[in-house]
């Protein structure tokens, strides 16, 4: 029997998708909370300092506002302490342990294929395994959208690899960079799940007054944007049927002035990587890069880091999810959009 991750699929406005949302991870969504309560310094100081983050994400963004509101509802916590959980430009947690254990906070690998039938998209989600029980699978409609995406309970869906009822594939890397007063790069990405196509994201992102930013891997029929963001400044690479890869750090020249550091792991996954991609794979040929562990210093495949891995096939509107690390177990489950 394959281990999956828990399902939920909800239809309805977007305080109450974020309402069954916070209702069934209640417990986790709380449990979170009130860790960070307790082992963040200053706590109230800094839950402060996200009200200009929040004024921002809700003029920008107002129904993912509403959302984030229905899952703290749900989660029956004070809304202010989840937008702080979801406003990692104040204080983001995950780069606190990562400098503790004196390691980096990059995280995941995209790689993408083109084939006759259209793109083959795999990606490694690659987080703390603390995290494995927060991950979840989403199918949610909101108006006159439908998307399909592997998520985290307590943040806004959106943050790892999603695919919508218009083809449109958006898989995010982290990237090191400086932050200032703007959205949350959470709503962001959530947002980018209900654009029609590459453009209309595109537009999108340069009109929102950004905090700080991922790298989105967007993908759509033959094409694909890479878009690497600091707070301030996009670059976007445009290619046509061509094999490409992305990591932690920017790959485009006019953003490398912006990243704080790139990582040998990150620099050794590209490369890697890089060899192992080519256009026609396979599922199988795509999971064998994401199961990777020739580089044993920095595999593609990490243990304690990769906590699940996707394959999308857009032209089908199929999400392949393996639970924990395909070198271990390489049997995914499939959903459909």
């Amino acid at each position: 029997m394959i281990k999956t991750f828990p399902y939920l699929e909800i239809k309805g406005t977007y305080y109450e998708v974020g309402h069954a949302i916070g209702e069934m991870f209640r417990g986790k969504i709380q449990e979170t909370i009130e860790d960070r309560k307790k082992t963040i310094s200053r706590y109230q100081e800094r839950l402060d300092q996200t009200k200009p983050y929040y004024k921002e994400a809700k003029a920008y963004f107002p129904q993912l506002v509403d959302e984030m509101r229905g899952m703290a509802d749900g989660a029956q916590i004070e809304l202010p302490d989840l937008f702080f959980h979801n406003n990692p430009e104040v204080y983001d947690r995950m780069a606190e342990w990562d400098r503790e254990r004196v390691e980096t906070s990059d995280h995941c690998t995209i790689a993408v294929s083109f084939n006759k039938e259209g793109a083959l998209v795999g990606h490694n989600e690659d987080w703390s395994i603390e995290s494995l029980d927060e991950l979840y699978v989403l199918k949610a409609t909101v108006g006159n959208t439908t998307f399909l995406g592997l998520n985290y309970a307590t943040f806004l869906p959106g943050s790892s690899a999603s695919l919508n009822q218009w083809g449109l594939v958006q898989c995010i890397n982290e990237l090191e960079q400086e932050n200032k007063i703007g959205v949350p790069k959470y709503f962001l990405a959530r947002a980018i799940l209900e654009c029609k196509n590459l453009e209309e994201a595109e537009i999108l992102i340069l009109k929102t007054n950004r905090a700080s930013g991922y790298n989105h891997m967007l993908v759509q029929g033959d094409d694909l944007w890479d878009i690497e963001i600091a707070g301030h400044d996009i670059d976007v690479v445009k290619q046509e049927n061509t094999p490409y890869v992305h990591t932690n750090h920017c790959i485009s020249k006019h953003m490398l002035k912006y990243q704080k550091s790139a990582s040998q792991s990150s620099l050794e996954r590209y490369k890697r990587a890089r060899e192992l991609v080519k256009n026609d794979m396979t599922k199988e040929t795509m999971i064998d890069l994401l199961s990777d562990t020739t580089n044993t210093e920095f595999p593609i495949c990490r243990e304690n880091f990769t906590i699940a891995s996707v394959l999308i096939e857009p032209h089908n509107f199929t999400m392949h999810v393996c639970y924990g690390m395909p070198s271990k177990d390489r049997r995914y489950m499939p959903y459909e959009l």
